[in-house]
C-alpha cells in the first residue's frame, strides 16, 4: 500500500468514485450525502496546511482516503480539521485507517504552530471511534440529533480532538 498526496486529475476522479460508493453505500457514517459532492471542486490542495492523501493498492487502486484543512482565520490557525476519511470494504480490518490517520498527522504537523486537530465522527460508528481515542483523541461534545438520516431519523455526532 502507497500513500500519498491526491492532486493528479485521474486520482481525483478516484477519489470522487471512492467517495461516492461510500456514502452510497455507508450513509449512516457520513453527515453528506452524494448530491451534496456533486459538482464541488476539489476541497483541498497540496500544503502542509490543506491536503488529501489516498492509499492506493499496489496496482493503483484507491483504497482508503483522509483530508485536513487548517482554520483560515488568523486566531483559530493553530487547529485544524480532519474530515472525509473513509477506507474501502476491501481494505477495512487491515490498519490501512490507522496508516492513514497517522500520515495526516505527520504532513500536517511538519508546520509546528498546528496545536490542535479535531474532527467529527457519527456516535454510533464505533469503529471509527476507537481508531481515533487509540490515536490520542478525545471527545469533547456530542450534538444530539446533529445528522437527518431521513425524514424521520436523526443519528448523534462526536466531536474529537487531540492536543498536540
Amino acid at each position: 500500500m502507497t500513500i500519498k498526496t491526491i492532486i493528479q486529475e485521474h486520482d481525483i476522479k478516484a477519489y470522487y468514485e471512492l467517495l461516492t460508493r461510500a456514502i452510497t453505500n455507508e450513509p449512516q457514517f457520513f453527515r453528506v450525502a452524494p448530491i451534496d459532492i456533486a459538482g464541488e471542486v476539489f476541497p483541498t490542495k497540496d500544503t502542509t496546511e490543506n491536503f488529501t492523501l489516498g492509499a492506493f493498492s499496489e496496482d493503483g487502486e484507491l483504497m482508503g482516503i483522509v483530508s485536513f484543512k487548517r482554520d483560515l482565520f488568523v486566531k483559530l490557525k493553530h487547529k485544524g480539521l480532519i474530515f472525509r476519511m473513509y477506507v474501502s470494504e476491501k481494505a477495512k480490518g487491515q490498519g490501512l485507517g490507522r496508516k492513514l490517520l497517522q500520515a495526516c498527522e505527520e504532513k500536517a504537523t511538519q508546520d509546528k504552530s498546528l496545536k490542535q486537530i479535531y474532527l467529527t465522527v457519527v456516535a454510533t460508528n464505533h469503529r471509527a471511534k476507537n481508531l481515533y481515542l487509540s490515536e490520542g483523541f478525545e471527545i469533547f461534545s456530542t450534538e444530539k440529533n446533529s445528522i437527518q438520516m431521513t425524514d424521520n431519523q436523526y443519528v448523534d455526532e462526536n466531536s474529537m480532538i487531540k492536543y498536540l
